[in-house]
């Protein structure tokens, strides 16, 4: 049964063929026609919610802080008076009309979330990140676009692939857990694929990837190496990998993780790349500074009006 005949079939637009039809098509399997009838359900609840929180602000481009997310969230008990409202529209509108409308996520310094997608992926963003997603995927293809750092865990659909779209190289993938740092400020690109099978594209490069493999982007080149770090993917349970870091791209994730600016006040940063390690963020960024001490050489300094930290 095709998802537009189901979908005006909840929305009370189709036909009374259309409802026979239906009815017919129930009966030969109900147990796995169920299974799409709620698929489709779950997309039709996932756009009245999209729209209750697009109602209570309304702004040309939505775009979401976890702030945000969390002010309006409070007001969602005010927005079910909106649900007449978001039924109208979901009935004014198309199938495809609905999947081509994206919603972007922003994830402040010094937060995580996590986050299901209406397909049942489950995304774990990192602080610093952003992801774009459709209000309901498209029948072909289900693309997100991500800055910064996640984590996939995709729900498989052999018919629908699953694209990840970043500023260096797109990840294809049909069911599958990985993980992604794009962080394009710093010109860094990196897969890490935990289970199943990913294909990575950077222009006309691509490199499959199977479990505990890593795909780097280095002066334009994907590269395949094996994953040596399996504490990296912790993150995701607030545990922050030191190995292979150097000390300023170390200090640069605490910019990140604890929303602090650190700046260099000393005549040398230390060269110390460490060869293992992993620091719990919930102890705090102090916590983290003291530990480093004991491996190199450097004070720093507290500049609490300007929310500073300063390397001496």
């Amino acid at each position: 049964m095709q998802d537009e005949v189901i979908y005006r079939y909840l929305t009370g637009k189709c036909s009374p063929e259309e409802e026979q039809q239906i009815q017919e098509w129930y009966q030969q399997d109900p147990e796995t026609h169920q299974r799409e009838i709620d698929r489709v359900r779950l997309v039709f609840e996932s756009v009245l919610v999209h729209q209750m929180i697009g109602a209570v602000e309304r702004r040309p481009k939505r775009t979401w802080t976890l702030r945000k997310v969390v002010r309006y969230s409070a007001g969602i008990a005010a927005g079910l008076l909106l649900f007449a409202g978001g039924l109208y529209w979901m009935r004014s509108h198309t199938y495809g009309e609905i999947s081509s409308q994206y919603t972007a996520l922003e994830i402040p310094a010094g937060q995580r979330v996590s986050m299901d997608l209406a397909d049942g992926t489950h995304v774990w963003l990192n602080s610093g990140s952003r992801i774009e997603y459709p209000v309901v995927f498209d029948r072909k293809v289900r693309r997100v676009k991500l800055s910064g750092e996640a984590m996939f865990e995709v729900t498989h659909d052999d018919e629908r692939p699953f694209v990840v779209e970043t500023f260096a190289s797109n990840i294809e993938v049909l069911g599958t857990r990985f993980n992604v740092v794009a962080d394009e400020s710093r010109s860094q690109f990196s897969t890490t694929l935990l289970e199943g099978l990913v294909k990575v594209t950077s222009g006309d490069q691509h490199v499959i990837l199977h479990p505990d493999e890593v795909a780097n982007l280095i002066n334009g080149h994907l590269m395949v190496f094996h994953n040596t770090d399996p504490v990296a993917m912790q993150w995701t349970e607030g545990i922050l990998s030191m190995k292979g870091i150097s000390f300023e791209d170390l200090m640069a994730k605490f910019e990140r993780i604890y929303d602090v600016k650190i700046v260099y006040e000393c005549e040398k940063i230390p060269t110390i790349e460490f060869a293992s390690g992993k620091i719990r963020v919930s102890d705090g960024l102090d916590h983290a500074l003291r530990v480093l001490q004991h491996v190199a050489d450097f004070t720093y300094e507290r500049d609490e009006e300007h929310n500073i930290i300063r390397i001496k």
